[in-house]
């Protein structure tokens, strides 16, 4: 088993078990924390008050961004990476902010591997097959060896801030092949479309610890995968900022996985 999969697994059980003593809010069952909106992002309300400290006590393992939409935000095992506008990694600083973010505490229901797949949509139906009921949050934790990849950042602006839309038109965009890593995903049901971003939506991190960002594109022949479904949503808003009503989500939407 790849190295960097196991430790991000063996992380997650042990966090999984933290009580209060950690600074950790005791958690009864799996539960999707997640810090603002949807609508709110996309309005353009780009400045939040959360830290990368104080998200480290919400999960261990999901996504968001930075404010300013200054990278793309990769959870794994603890640990907060950040993808650049030029899709390099790097550890975010404890006191780095955040405008939005998706965590959980991952702890699998189950494991597989996967057939070979084409697609990211191919990849997101097999994903749906593991779980219940579309009506549910699902984390997935998919690690392989990808024969085609095509990930993206955006770089960081300044206020008067963009819209999501206006801002995702100066995005950075990379095709890889024959590259390994791990994808670090999140399905929300798409009835809570404007609060969640509806339907799988994946972010990168390079086994080489050097390259990620949001995933617009994979296929692989295989991959060992993880997977877990809650059927509960915390969601925080910030103080500040303003209004934002539900908006039509920009991109496309192709076998359930929203391209934000």
């Amino acid at each position: 088993m790849n190295f960097r999969f196991l430790i991000a697994l063996i992380a997650s059980l042990a966090l999984a078990g933290c009580n209060g003593a950690g600074g950790r809010v005791a958690q009864e069952g799996p539960v999707l924390y997640q810090y603002s909106t949807l609508a709110a992002l996309m309005a353009g309300n780009l400045d939040g008050q959360a830290t990368v400290e104080g998200m480290a006590a919400k999960g261990d393992f999901g996504m968001g961004t930075f404010n300013g939409l200054d990278g793309e935000m990769v959870v794994l095992g603890g640990v907060f990476y950040r993808a650049d506008s030029t899709l390099r990694l790097n550890v975010a600083p404890k006191d780095a902010k955040i405008p939005f973010a998706d965590l959980t505490f991952f702890t699998p229901d189950g494991f597989e591997q996967t057939p070979a797949m084409n697609d990211l949509a191919a990849l997101a139906a097999w994903l749906d097959t593991k779980v219940a009921s579309p009506r549910l949050f699902v984390a997935a934790q998919v690690q392989g060896r990808f024969s085609g990849l095509t990930i993206r950042s955006v770089p960081g602006f300044s206020p008067p801030y963009p819209s999501l839309a206006e801002a995702i038109k100066h995005q950075s965009v990379r095709e890889l092949t024959d590259v390994s890593g791990i994808l670090v995903g999140i399905r929300c049901p798409a009835e809570t479309g404007g609060t969640t971003v509806p339907g799988w939506h994946f972010h990168f991190i390079g086994d080489d610890g050097a390259t990620g960002g949001h995933v617009l594109a994979a296929s692989t022949p295989s991959a060992r995968t993880a997977w877990m479904a809650m059927n509960r949503l915390a969601l925080e808003m910030p103080e500040a900022g303003k209004a934002a009503a539900a908006q039509e989500i920009p991109g496309e939407t192709v076998g359930g996985t929203v391209k934000k």
